[in-house]
């Protein structure tokens, strides 16, 4: 009989380790991929980089960080870049608070908040919120990005994607920076390629630079 427990407790305590790291597993799986995507367009060149991750013991906080860099074919140096990097907090499912750093050329490195609410809906993604900067100089903007990928096979799937971003000055109340990309192809497992477009415009003038070509991207997974 007190074999039998022992045995009977062994198998209990094995299956709960198989079951805990089944869970493990998907969990790796799940965490969303580092994302790199270039378009190679009339007027120059457009990348974009984004790593949105958790952290394996505390899946409540995460980093978040997207670069954008843009340059004309006849630039040796370019001053159209961004990028960010923030520590994310999971307030309640899908919706996030961020606060790190943002830089641009123009605006410098300024400490940042926003505010995150993405939706994950079948083929359906769409992803929503404000950014504001912490400092004197402030500038508050408004982001918003939509895919749409439905299935056409196992491996091959449509891809679209809408993205926005409206940013002005809090002090003269004036716009200060502007984008949209449109995306339009296939995706095959984690590759996507296809047609796009780039509208961008800067400083209370809204001066205005348009970059039309082809994209590809790839998801890259731990």
């Amino acid at each position: 009989m007190e074999t039998l427990k022992r045995n009977t407790i062994g198998i209990l305590l094995l299956s709960c380790f198989m079951s805990f790291a089944q869970e493990e597993k998907n969990e790796k799986i799940q965490n969303p991929p580092v994302t790199i995507e270039i378009l190679t367009g009339d007027a120059g060149l457009a990348s974009q980089m984004i790593i949105n991750k958790s952290f394996q013991s505390v899946p409540q906080l995460g980093f978040f960080s997207v670069t954008n860099i843009s340059s004309k074919w006849n630039e040796t140096s370019s001053k159209d870049a961004m990028s960010q990097v923030n520590i994310t907090f999971e307030i309640v499912k899908g919706l996030r608070l961020f606060g790190g750093m943002h830089y641009t050329p123009t605006t410098g490195l300024r400490p940042t908040m926003a505010l995150m609410y993405t939706l994950n809906y079948k083929s359906l993604l769409l992803s929503v919120g404000p950014r504001i900067d912490l400092s004197k100089n402030s500038n508050a903007e408004g982001f918003v990005m939509a895919e749409y990928k439905p299935e056409i096979n196992e491996n091959w799937k449509i891809y679209s994607r809408v993205q926005g971003l409206y940013a002005q000055s809090l002090n003269s109340e004036e716009h200060a920076r502007s984008y949209l990309m449109l995306r339009l192809g296939l995706s095959y497992k984690e590759i996507r390629f296809g047609f796009g477009a780039n509208w961008d415009a800067y400083g209370p003038e809204k001066q205005s630079k348009r970059n039309y070509g082809v994209f590809m991207a790839a998801s890259l997974f731990n």
